[in-house]
């Protein structure tokens, strides 16, 4: 009996149909054959005769369009902190920049009272105007006995007086003594410095000037 050999060419989708198909002709039946790779073979036995059939791969069909992208996943554990790095060199001082414009004036402190006292006769006294400061009067009740009043805040029954010789203006031939009366006990008000000047044999005397200063 001879032997035929039939060669299908077809697409994939009638190659399986074939497959499907072929074996359910009555009275056919399928006998497998050596093939390779590409080619796959069998013998149908059909009408009494033996046919060798061999199914030929044909061309790649047209590539599919893609499918929906697919969820996103869950966000991976952060990563471990990557060491600090090195603290780069300093850099080089910069040109000094140019000087500013000088600001305003500021405004005049609170300085403290001051005043050089002159004496003119044994009841009449002067303050020396350009070195008298916060010493808003002075009076002489008896001779060689001065109350200064000083300006506010300064307060004559909390705060304290020095007092010191001055010769330029003093009508004595020699320095007299100058001492504070802090218990005002020879006429001058509460609200007053009281400030006596003595000849050097301790006698009251209106011939010698002096300066006081509130420290």
């Amino acid at each position: 009996m001879r032997h035929r050999t039939l060669t299908l060419l077809a697409t994939p989708a009638v190659l399986g149909a074939m497959t499907v198909a072929v074996p359910a002709l009555a009275g056919i039946s399928i006998i497998p054959a050596a093939h390779t790779s590409s080619t796959k073979c069998f013998i149908a036995h059909i009408a009494k005769h033996n046919v060798r059939e061999c199914l030929v791969r044909g061309p790649r069909g047209l590539r599919g369009l893609p499918g929906p992208a697919g969820p996103r996943g869950l966000t991976g554990p952060a990563g471990k902190t990557g060491a600090t790095g090195k603290t780069g060199k300093t850099g080089g001082t910069g040109k000094a920049g140019a000087t500013g414009a000088t600001g305003p004036t500021g405004p005049q402190g609170a300085a403290r009272p001051y005043a050089v006292v002159q004496p003119t006769s044994p009841t009449q006294v002067n303050l020396i105007a350009g070195q008298t400061s916060g010493i808003t009067g002075v009076s002489e009740p008896s001779p060689g006995v001065y109350c200064l009043a000083p300006a506010a805040p300064i307060n004559a029954a909390t705060d304290t007086v020095a007092v010191s010789p001055e010769v330029s203006y003093s009508s004595g031939k020699q320095p007299g003594v100058i001492a504070v009366n802090a218990q005002r006990t020879n006429g001058c008000p509460a609200t007053d410095f009281e400030v006596d000047t003595y000849t050097p044999a301790g006698a009251l005397s209106s011939n010698y000037a002096f300066t006081i200063v509130v420290p």
